[in-house]
């Protein structure tokens, strides 16, 4: 694997990590400040929404299940696909939801930045 897909796929990981433990300071300073995530619904939640309802649990995540990836790079843009399990409470309503997370990323320096993210049932 190159070095930038495993920038690419840490830096996938450390938002996963951060989900799991609340760590909303991390999700900031992770993601664009424009990062936009599609949910399996279609709703299209801007980052700071995300994160406060993450903040108050009305998205409470136990555990991510990453069961297989894949990451494309075209020169400064990077797409990673990852078919995964997530154990989550969302809204009040907690399963383990199959789904396939579709993320862009845009290379900035020497590191790549999670844009947006689509979440599709898997």
């Amino acid at each position: 694997m190159s070095e930038d897909k495993q920038k690419i796929l840490a830096v996938y990981q450390q938002i996963d990590h951060a989900m799991v433990n609340k760590d909303i300071q991390s999700l900031d300073n992770i993601l664009d400040d424009n990062y936009m995530l599609v949910h399996m619904t279609g709703y299209h939640q801007p980052k700071r929404e995300w994160l406060e309802q993450i903040d108050n649990e009305q998205m409470k995540y136990y555990k991510t299940m990453p069961q297989k990836t894949k990451i494309t790079i075209e020169g400064n843009t990077a797409t990673l696909i990852c078919d995964t399990k997530l154990d989550a409470r969302i809204y009040g309503f907690r399963t383990t939801w199959g789904m396939k997370m579709k993320m862009h990323f845009e290379k900035r320096g020497e590191n790549w930045c999670p844009v947006n993210a689509i979440a599709t049932s898997n």
